[in-house]
């Protein structure tokens, strides 16, 4: 029987998996190849412990981004639209562009949280009208807003 010893990967491997896993290898294979080039390293009973607790943390900090982005979009599901006012030029051209500083701050102002502007994907405003703009709450999840351009009375 062969005997095994246990490993903690630090580096992405394709036979045995991904940073951080624990796994049983053979000696020669740790000792000769994956210890010297730095892709593993032993596993000792401290340094499980330090991983998992690592691994604890990072589970605890993607349920509270969870919760805060369900929290977020329940917020936003109360907005229906947004409405922009710009001074206008000829054409129906707006002064200016609408970016998404523009709309940050108007999410801001009706419901009182920041959204990262890298949420938010607009295109190039630079006329007066009705757009559609795409709120990405979570990498799965994404919530449409109608965004209203219209003219400021001078």
């Amino acid at each position: 029987m062969k005997k095994k010893i246990k490993i903690i990967l630090k580096k992405d491997h394709l036979n045995i998996g991904q940073k951080g896993k624990i796994t049983n290898i053979s000696p020669g294979y740790a000792f000769n190849y994956l210890i010297p080039n730095n892709i593993a390293e032993i596993a000792t009973k401290n340094k499980i412990k330090h991983i998992t607790m690592f691994k604890n943390i990072k589970n605890q900090e993607i349920k509270a981004y969870e919760n805060t982005s369900k929290i977020l979009q329940s917020n936003l599901e109360k907005i229906k639209k947004i409405n922009i006012r710009k001074k206008v030029g000829k054409n129906n051209n707006i002064f200016g562009s609408i970016n998404e500083k523009d709309i940050t701050n108007k999410i801001l102002k009706y419901i009182g949280i920041s959204i990262d502007k890298k949420q938010i994907k607009v295109d190039n405003i630079k006329k007066i009208g009705i757009f559609n703009i795409n709120i990405n709450i979570l990498h799965n999840i994404q919530y449409s807003i109608q965004l209203n351009i219209t003219p400021e009375n001078i």
